[in-house]
């Protein structure tokens, strides 16, 4: 058993055990021999101890062979003198626990991975009662031995009791070394390389890998150590066999083991070659990536840039994909056709364009390499051959496409401001875009006392440039090609005085000034407490303004003509691209909003405003005057500035009483707010109010006659509970109504079944519901019936409207009397009645809704009828 014991003087160990007795007095150097998976150890006879006869300890000089396999003997007797010449199994248990520690207090847990080998160790022989999760075992070291190895496979993470038999008691604890690995892709071909991740909870752990096929025999392995982040990434490199395979990693000290699923290895098909694009535009001056893809297994190819007689340049490129499926090569623009110059060589116009890759990128030669210019604009043809570059001038090659150089320029530039406590996070574009996103970097014309200014200068074409001169755009600054100048207004400046400068460059040397880029797009950031002027006697002051100015000056970026230079007499600042933005110092201001009146309650909010950026995070703290007793300090933390430029800070006055005065300010920011507070009774709840919305239906056109069912939402939208009688209304009068009783802030629906319209003329109506707070209305449009022989015959003529009913009888007498109103006028030729009554339709009185809009309508009916047998 190889194991290291917890008795200092016995130390890391292989314990040797015999049934008997044996003699050792003949052992020599050499006798005892150590054996591991890849080595065997001589042991020197100091180094055993062989006090515990015959129990014999082999020292091995406080190393641990976590792959010690076995451990071979000689040169000692047994009881009976017959020599023992063997080789012994050894197992090895990287934890040992001390069963007679007798503590089982937390701090004396021994602690082990589920699936390792621990050795129970005791002063002796011993037994040992295990409980734990699922497991209730004794077990025993046998006779002439100290341990027992416990084997955890089948164990459950948790805490495990040790008895031994004298009754000292202690805890191993399983914990759950968290090995698992993860093949880098479902289906591999025999040119991919076989990667795996590796994962563990552990860090630092020594592993083996193997790629087992389906009969569980390794065809490859490799050894390899999980780095501090608890992951490794493991690569066999291309293998030959085909078929079914998984990857096996064992933990080397635990001996714990994980297994990816099954993933598959197929031949590689025949090689070809292919552009990702085969057509890229890119801005002069700009790097250009050309991606080739790699199938099969080629691994190299021959790239031509540009037709020497086409377009006047013209580079060859060998690109070596070392087992990669694809390389993107990148082609420097800006220094293309220029690499006479001294301090320019061919891997600055060619190179590989991703810094992890393990490709390489060779420049071969380029067909003019004195342009003192840029690339020209225009279309320049790329391709590409497996076997030469010869076949890519005899048309013989590949693939083919197309780079399509453009004009470049200054397109922008603007101002953004945040927090020192924002750009404390920011450290890539992502992170300022998402800042822009949340609005705590904000667009601005001014820069506050404390604050962070953000100039974001747009222009293409630089890529090149700042690559030739360094890896930013500082390095271009610094080179002179790009100048910054940042400079009071004459607006702003005194009279008589010079205008304050900014000194950029002294403060790029300092590192106060941080410039992050993504093609196209620069962003030069600085804090306003790191600004230095060119005068060290001067500061900035509030209201200062100022100009930023980007000036481009690089001669080759900017290509002017050669016949209008020789007009400017060779003055390069005529052709400078400028672009320029202003800015206002502002001293940071604050204050809190007026009055300052809380309740004794939690959750009270004192809010204020500032010209601060937003992000800031500020601390408000409220302290209550001196005559209040008992006194409180109330204070709350992280209070963030809003990109409105608001804040609001929440605090718990529970303690505090009514006409307790207290005093609020601003701690930690940089402005100066403090206002004097009140403790106020709190407002009562505010009174039910039921407000209508949702009518249902709105505008409707109906027949009369129809039945119509209206619906709507009635909200109470106080504090307080309420019953109202909430009216269905049409023409201004209540056709129907209902009691609704709703709690502060609830809502319901509320429905008028089944209105009858049959009582009704036709014409529109305005019909709604009615609150004693508030109503919704909308048109009711009501279309005529068709009545059939009600409309025509007897009724419109005949003996009623003319004759004897126009004239003499029917004015006097008879007509209001007997004849008219009774037997005759009520039936035959007559279809209509004094009364209003009308034997075609009738409408009763308590027709359910309408009853009040039917009656009002009868009576102006008979009025009308009565005037008209007057006249």
């Amino acid at each position: 058993m190889h194991y290291t014991s917890s008795d200092p003087a016995i130390g890391t160990t292989i314990e040797i055990s015999f049934d008997e007795s044996i003699a050792t007095g003949t052992l020599e150097d050499g006798d005892i021999v150590v054996g591991t998976s890849d080595t065997t150890l001589p042991i020197d006879t100091t180094a055993v101890d062989t006090s515990g006869n015959p129990q014999i300890f082999v020292n091995t000089s406080k190393t641990t062979y976590n792959n010690v396999e076995n451990v071979s003997i000689s040169g000692i007797e047994d009881g009976t003198g017959n020599e023992i010449d063997d080789t012994f199994d050894v197992t090895f248990a990287p934890t040992t626990v001390n069963t007679t520690v007798d503590d089982t207090s937390e701090s004396a847990f021994f602690e082990a991975f589920s699936g390792e080998n621990v050795a129970l160790e005791s002063d002796g022989s011993d037994t040992f009662d295990i409980e734990g999760p699922g497991v209730s075992r004794t077990r025993g070291t046998g006779s002439n031995s100290q341990i027992y190895v416990l084997n955890t496979d089948d164990f459950e993470t948790g805490e495990y009791n040790i008895t031994n038999s004298d009754n000292e008691e202690s805890v191993l604890d399983l914990r759950d070394l968290g090995l698992d690995v993860e093949a880098g892709e479902d289906n591999f071909t025999t040119s991919d390389d076989v990667t795996a991740t590796v994962t563990s909870d552990a860090i630092d752990r020594d592993i083996s890998a193997d790629v087992l096929d389906e009969d569980g025999d390794s065809v490859a392995d490799l050894e390899s150590t999980i780095d501090d982040d608890g992951e490794v990434e493991i690569d066999f490199g291309a293998l030959d066999e085909t078929g079914i395979f998984t990857i096996e990693v064992t933990d080397d000290n635990s001996g714990v083991s994980a297994e990816t699923g099954d993933f598959e290895i197929t031949e590689a098909p025949e090689g070809d070659l292919s552009f990702e694009e085969t057509f890229i535009t890119q801005e002069r001056g700009d790097n250009a990536n050309i991606t080739i893809n790699f199938q099969g297994d080629l691994d190299t190819a021959y790239l031509t840039i540009g037709d020497e007689e086409e377009v006047g340049y013209e580079t060859n490129v060998t690109v070596d994909a070392d087992g990669e499926d694809s390389v993107t090569v990148g082609f420097n623009t800006y220094l293309a056709g220029n690499t006479s110059e001294g301090d320019v060589s061919g891997s600055d116009v060619v190179f590989v364009a991703d810094s992890d890759s393990d490709a390489t990128v060779t420049f071969e030669n380029e067909s003019s390499d004195s342009l003192n210019n840029m690339l020209a604009a225009g279309t320049y043809p790329f391709e590409m051959s497996e076997n030469s570059f010869v076949e890519n001038a005899n048309d013989n090659a590949d693939a083919v496409g197309d780079l399509e150089l453009t004009e470049r320029g200054v397109d922008n530039f603007r101002l953004w401001t945040t927090s020192t406590d924002v750009y404390e996070d920011v450290e890539d574009v992502e992170d300022i875009t998402g800042a822009v996103e949340n609005e705590t970097v904000v667009q601005t014309s001014s820069l506050t006392e404390g604050d962070v200014l953000i100039h974001e200068l747009t222009a293409t074409g630089l890529e090149g440039a700042i690559d030739a001169n360094g890896d930013s755009l500082a390095d271009l600054i610094d080179a002179g090609a790009v100048d910054v100048r940042i400079r009071q207004t004459s607006g702003s400046t005194a009279p008589n005085a010079e205008p304050k400068q900014v000194d950029v460059g002294t403060m790029i040397d300092e590192g106060d000034v941080d410039i992050i880029s993504t093609e196209g797009s620069y962003f030069i950031a600085f804090q306003e407490s790191n600004i230095v002027l060119t005068e060290d006697d001067r500061s900035i002051a509030d209201e200062d303004e100022f100009e930023v100015r980007v000036q481009v000056r690089d001669e080759r970026l900017l290509d002017p003509d050669e016949d209008e230079l020789d007009d400017a007499d060779g003055d390069l600042e005529e052709f400078y691209e400028t672009a320029t933005v202003t800015f206002e110092y502002l001293e940071a201001t604050g204050e809190f909003d007026t009055p300052v009146e809380v309740t004794s309650a939690e959750g009270q909010t004192i809010t204020g405003e500032t010209n601060a950026a937003p992000g800031q995070e500020l601390t408000v703290r409220v302290r209550s005057d001196s005559e209040v007793s008992p006194g409180f300090v109330l204070t709350a933390e992280e209070v963030a500035v809003q990109s409105d430029g608001t804040f609001e800070a929440e605090l718990d006055f529970t303690d505090a009483s009514v006409g307790d005065n207290f005093t609020v300010t601003a701690q930690q920011s940089t402005f100066d707010a403090e206002e004097d507070g009140t403790v106020v009774e709190a407002d009562a709840p505010a009174s039910a109010s039921f407000q209508v919305s949702d009518l249902n239906p709105q505008d409707v056109t109906a027949t009369v006659g129809d039945t119509l069912t209206v619906t709507a939402t009635v909200e109470n939208t106080g504090e307080q509970e309420g019953t109202q009688t909430v009216e269905f209304r049409v023409g201004g009068n209540a056709v129907a109504s209902q009691d609704v009783t709703l709690a502060g802030g609830n809502s319901t629906t509320v429905e008028f079944a089944d209105i009858d319209t049959s009582g009704l003329d036709a014409g529109d109506y305005e019909h709604g519901v009615f609150t004693d707070n508030d109503d919704q209305t909308a048109t009711l449009t009501l279309e005529a019936a068709d009545t059939g022989d009600d409309t025509g015959g007897d009724d419109t003529g005949g003996d009623d409207t003319g004759g004897d009913d126009t004239g003499g009888d029917d004015t006097g007498g008879d007509d209001t009397g007997g004849d008219d109103t009774g037997g005759d006028d009520t039936g035959g030729d007559d279809t209509g009645s004094d009364n209003g009554t009308d034997d075609g339709g009738s409408t009763d009185g308590s027709t359910p809704g309408f009853g009040a809009v039917v009656a009002l309508v009868a009576l102006i009916a008979a009025a009308l009828l009565a005037t008209r047998r007057n006249d």
